[in-house]
């Protein structure tokens, strides 16, 4: 394909997992991919690999929680490209726990990265999307969003926000041609839930696969080429979340219906993090499962 060819993408979130495998597709068919995160280190990484492959890409380390650097950054990407074709918004802080026990702190952050984050960047880089023919907003949602399970109150939390963020936006950007998409994957085996998958408060019934990071960023990619609006990965997912969406319940059901002994599952969970709580509330030390990953920043 050489419809990216010369086209500026930015991928915030783009030094590990589904932002790493979509920097280096998106370099592969062409695009000048410019890749912002917070760790130099594995930025450079990503760049020396699609310069290797042939490809074009700049590394751009950068705390998007703060408005100044972000607003800077796309202050020195204007200078330099004078727009943005392609600008997908990847990074994510991953928290799970029961909400008696949750670290409101830690829940904060979460959404200062995930949703305020977005905010940050989109108001700093519209003026350069705005000087480009393709002018395309992909957000990062989550299958979390209609088909919410325990224990991911403040991470579901921050992907209600954006998706919001999506939904009001695509509208009042639309009238300049500007092409809002939301991507809401499953599970993805990424360094951002390595932590958590398949434990207790992470189980999948089911039918839920745990995604390849590649073959995600494949999906990613053929939704921008094609300018699909909403897209949920893998596709035949879709249905389950139109039915949350009507059907809020059925999610509950479906979980309680499929999972040997989930309401004890779920108590026993409870009781241990509960356990955990007041331990290191005693000794001040943090359990590591309750502490948030943000690999993908």
């Amino acid at each position: 394909m050489s419809g990216f060819t010369n086209q500026v993408a930015v991928i915030v979130g783009g030094s590990s997992g589904i932002g790493r495998e979509c920097a280096l597709l998106f370099a592969e068919h062409g695009a000048e991919t410019l890749l912002i995160a917070r760790g130099r280190e594995r930025l450079r990484e990503v760049v020396d690999e699609i310069h290797s492959n042939g490809g074009n890409a700049q590394e751009f380390p950068a705390d998007i929680t703060s408005p100044d650097q972000v607003k800077q950054l796309a202050d020195k990407i204007f200078s330099q490209f004078g727009r943005v074709d392609i600008l997908i918004y990847g990074a994510a802080s991953f928290y799970l726990s029961p909400v008696e026990m949750m670290d409101i702190d830690i829940a904060k952050h979460a959404m200062e990265v995930n949703y305020w984050g977005a905010v940050h960047v989109i108001q700093a880089f519209l003026p350069l999307i705005r000087n480009s023919q393709r002018k395309t907003i992909v957000l990062m949602s989550s299958l979390s969003v209609p088909c919410t399970p325990p224990f991911f109150a403040a991470y579901a939390a921050t992907k209600h926000a954006l998706h919001g963020l999506a939904l009001s936006l695509r509208q009042e950007l639309r009238p300049e041609g500007i092409r809002v998409q939301m991507i809401a994957p499953g599970p993805v085996e990424t360094p951002l839930i390595e932590e958590y998958i398949h434990r207790e408060m992470y189980r999948l019934p089911p039918g839920i696969p745990v995604l390849e990071p590649k073959k995600t960023a494949h999906q990613i990619f053929k939704a921008v080429s094609r300018g699909k609006q909403d897209v949920v990965i893998p596709n035949r997912m879709g249905w389950a979340a139109r039915l949350a969406y009507a059907f809020p319940s059925l999610v509950e059901s479906y979980y309680r219906l499929s999972v040997p002994d989930w309401n004890n599952a779920i108590q026993n969970e409870i009781e241990k993090q509960r356990r955990n709580h007041h331990q290191t509330s005693r000794t001040l030390q943090p359990n590591r499962m309750t502490t948030p990953s943000e690999l993908e920043e």
